[in-house]
């Protein structure tokens, strides 16, 4: 089992470097899945998605049958035009699917109905902030459990790209903080004996919080906490686990896409906050660098066309320039330095990963 993380700023072609890198291994017999957390979904057209049809389903001992395929499931991508050995699935993450799915899974039937229908249950999946984020690592321990052996996410661009492991770890610790513990594992005992009343006046925090929402929607707030939070809780633990994944190298690793222009400022910056976080940085791709262009013109040839051949050289020159500059930068800071050429066309399609697929090595 291997997870590797790709993360970038936006535009450097991260998406279609996941799904190449999930496509080599699939082709190399391993069962694998790119899941994407971005919400601009570049996975889509990278892999040629067709969003009109129902997603295949993985069906596992916690799910339900595969008679009723759900919305948010892997979609498997055929590699038979590629002698593929193995399996390639594309998943879109899917918010309100994974946190049903949890509910399902770990919590007690009665306790699972009240969650789902709970109006509270449903203000959070559409409202609430970071819930992207805190699926994220839900949504991979899924795929560990689903038996895929081989993981590849896609992350939001840079200004987001680490929210996906620090919001699951905030979660983590407030779910544990005492007083929220209090709060929603005495919350029922006072309603059965009538104390919600008093008790809630004779707290501050209480009595702040009505002025501000009101009381029914406290009550609704609280009431639905105290069922809610050893899900919540187990969330946490999970959460917890996937995250010592995630910094165990033997397990994962976190690559850096980036471009020519970009790869030192870029590869400064992730390395240094992995480092705080403590991830390994397994790999470092330079996508995009324009190859020498073995060409000579005729000393005839028409002078837009010898200022075009110019103008490619000068880029494709400078663009060596700084793969240079950025291997002998990295070089024993990051094991693997993968370059990548620009392609003449858009990455639209499995043949195009092919290409990609054929020239990295994670």
């Amino acid at each position: 089992m291997r997870i590797q993380i790709f993360v970038g700023t936006g535009g450097v072609g991260k998406t279609s470097v996941a799904a190449a890198a999930a496509l080599k291994t699939a082709l190399g017999g391993s069962k694998c899945l790119v899941l994407t957390i971005d919400p601009a979904r570049r996975l889509r057209t990278a892999l040629g998605i067709d969003s009109r049809r129902t997603p295949a389903h993985i069906p596992t001992s916690d799910s339900p049958s595969p008679q009723s395929p759900q919305p948010g499931l892997e979609q498997r991508i055929p590699l038979d035009s590629l002698g593929g050995k193995g399996e390639l699935w594309a998943a879109l993450l899917d918010v309100g699917e994974t946190l049903n799915r949890s509910v399902r899974t770990y919590a007690q039937p009665e306790q699972a109905k009240v969650v789902l229908a709970h109006p509270i249950y449903h203000v959070l999946l559409e409202s609430l902030a970071g819930m992207q984020e805190l699926m994220a690592v839900e949504r991979m321990d899924q795929a560990l459990r689903d038996g895929f052996e081989e993981i590849f996410i896609d992350t939001a661009p840079s200004r987001h790209a680490f929210e996906f492991v620090d919001k699951p770890e905030f979660f983590a610790e407030l779910v544990s903080f005492p007083l929220v513990r209090l709060v929603g594992r005495t919350y029922r005992w006072w309603e059965r004996l009538g104390l919600a009343r008093v008790g809630r006046k004779s707290f501050e925090l209480y009595t702040r919080v009505e002025e501000m929402l009101g009381a029914t929607l406290v009550r609704q707030i609280l009431e639905f906490f105290s069922v809610f939070r050893s899900i919540a809780e187990g969330y946490a633990r999970r959460a917890r686990r996937t995250l010592a994944l995630l910094r165990d190298p033997r397990t994962a690793s976190f690559v850096i896409v980036t471009t020519p222009f970009k790869a030192k400022r870029d590869g400064d910056y992730f390395c240094e906050e992995m480092a705080k976080r403590k991830f390994p940085v397994g790999a470092l791709v330079v996508n995009r660098v324009w190859p020498p262009l073995d060409v000579r013109l005729e000393p005839n040839s028409p002078p837009a066309l010898q200022e075009t051949v110019a103008w490619y050289r000068n880029v494709s020159q400078a663009h060596q320039r700084l793969w240079e500059q950025a291997a002998t930068s990295f070089a024993g800071r990051i094991p693997k330095l993968v370059q990548v050429p620009e392609l003449s066309q858009d990455i639209d399609g499995l043949a195009a990963l092919h290409r990609i697929s054929q020239i990295i090595e994670l």
